[in-house]
């Protein structure tokens, strides 16, 4: 990609907050682990790996098998809400044809690839997201469940 002179601009200006923006993303992610947890039996909530320090772009959600209600339902009354939410990935890269014969090669399984594909979704943590829409995330959460 090739930035205009106004683009990069407006970089340099955000970078200048870029240490508060970190901040405040991950304020919203430990907000929500830590007001999520009642919902661990459906849920799992991401965890950070031993000695890092991320900086959280979205909060991934993990529906359990045993959940009452699929991800897709979540999703949906979610947005029904106002509450924005994403698929972690578009697909199962693994079953593209690129990969056929690699897989078929190596005779290399990946099951938690359609898990992951089937039961993730992530709500966003920008930093302009107040307690009350934090809350309303929260809320509408526990509603469902």
């Amino acid at each position: 990609l090739k930035l205009t002179d106004m683009q990069a601009a407006i970089g340099v200006a955000q970078l200048k907050k870029l240490d508060q923006f970190i901040k405040q993303r991950n304020n919203n992610f430990h907000f929500l682990h830590e007001n999520l947890q009642s919902l661990n039996k459906y849920l799992s909530l991401p965890v950070s790996a031993d000695n890092a320090t991320p900086s959280w772009f979205g909060f991934p959600i993990r529906v359990e098998e045993n959940s009452p209600i699929s991800r897709n339902e979540i999703i949906k009354i979610l947005t029904e809400k106002n509450i924005g939410t994403r698929l972690l990935f578009g697909g199962n890269l693994l079953k593209q044809p690129a990969y056929k014969n690699i897989l078929q090669k190596n005779k290399r399984v990946f099951p938690n690839t359609d898990k992951v594909m089937n039961n993730v979704f992530w709500i966003g943590l920008q930093p302009s997201l107040t307690n009350a829409m934090l809350n309303h995330t929260i809320n509408s959460l526990q509603e469902i469940f």
